[in-house]
């Protein structure tokens, strides 16, 4: 910060030169640059080291049986998922803030950020991917055996408190939705929508091959006897807007197009007999996108979501 405060001042002086007049200047002004850059690299690298330092400290659960009679919440995701949840935000805005706002950045890493909203629930435990040296900072890891993991799982979507579950076309990821349709009141299911809308579409047709085949089967769930109607999963909306209007291309910068997005574009709460909702976070809608108004606009969004979750009474 002090070498774009230093650089930025000689640029905004009364002595700004016109040629190669003032090599004292020149030199400052080249000092504040490379002071400047190596404060950012370190920054940056600081930052890794950090994400580094919380996977040693990362919480472990030894046996999943243990979680029986505790309040959890149980996160599932495509494994594919963890390199961009693992990673750290890098953008405030969206579309370049300036030099000085990097240092504002938050963090956390995105898998961080969702585990902090929804903790007032309980603990978030997640699955930890088979063969991975050190977990994830953020949710706590727990280890299945790759070849008898389905029997666990399904003894964790019963008894959570609250299940997040990120859409994804993989198979593992579909029969883990199935299997919370089975087994779950519907109000305890959240649908993370990570993805972009193509992968989006897959996991709805996974998603409906899968329920075909397990609901001739499988047998329905143990509260009910009975398997329930096959949620009609709402299409992804897009953004409410592709272009700014001039003037807010001329508070943005001259950023005319609208290309940037949440990390998590939006979720899907369930309603009595798997009623479906798809709850959209748009940055479209912003008129100046800054700070504020982004974590407004999720806020606002979430808190329908977070007060039904918070009137969940225990799991029986």
């Amino acid at each position: 910060m002090a070498g774009a405060v230093f650089f930025r001042g000689g640029l905004n002086s009364d002595h700004v030169p016109s040629g190669f007049t003032q090599p004292l200047w020149w030199l400052r002004e080249l000092g504040g640059m490379v002071v400047l850059c190596v404060g950012v690299c370190i920054f940056l690298v600081g930052r890794l080291v950090v994400v580094r330092g919380k996977q040693h400290t990362a919480g472990v659960i030894d046996c999943v049986h243990g979680l029986a009679g505790t309040r959890y919440v149980l996160y599932l995701r495509p494994f594919s998922n963890d390199p961009d949840m693992a990673s750290l935000p890098d953008d405030l805005t969206g579309g370049g803030a300036n030099t000085e706002n990097l240092f504002f950045v938050s963090g956390l890493t995105h898998e961080e950020a969702l585990v902090r909203r929804f903790r007032p629930f309980g603990r978030v435990v997640a699955i930890g991917r088979p063969g991975e040296p050190l977990p994830l900072p953020g949710a706590a890891r727990a280890y299945l055996p790759l070849d008898d993991w389905q029997d666990a799982v399904s003894g964790l979507i019963e008894g959570a408190h609250v299940v997040l579950l990120s859409a994804g076309p993989g198979p593992g990821t579909v029969w883990e939705f199935v299997e919370a349709l089975r087994v779950l009141p519907p109000e305890r299911l959240v649908l993370l929508a990570y993805c972009d809308p193509a992968a989006y579409n897959r996991f709805r047709e996974a998603v409906a091959e899968e329920y075909s085949r397990r609901s001739r089967t499988d047998p329905a769930g143990p509260a009910t006897d009975v398997w329930p109607p096959l949620p009609a999963l709402p299409d992804f909306p897009p953004p409410s807007r592709s272009q700014r209007p001039r003037w807010e291309v001329l508070l943005n910068g001259g950023r005319k197009r609208l290309r940037w997005d949440f990390p998590l574009k939006g979720l899907v709460a369930f309603g009595p007999d798997w009623q479906a909702t798809f709850i959209r976070f748009d940055p479209t809608t912003l008129r100046v996108p800054s700070p504020v108004t982004l974590h407004r606009l999720v806020k606002r969004e979430l808190q329908p979501v977070l007060d039904k979750l918070t009137a969940l009474s225990e799991p029986h």
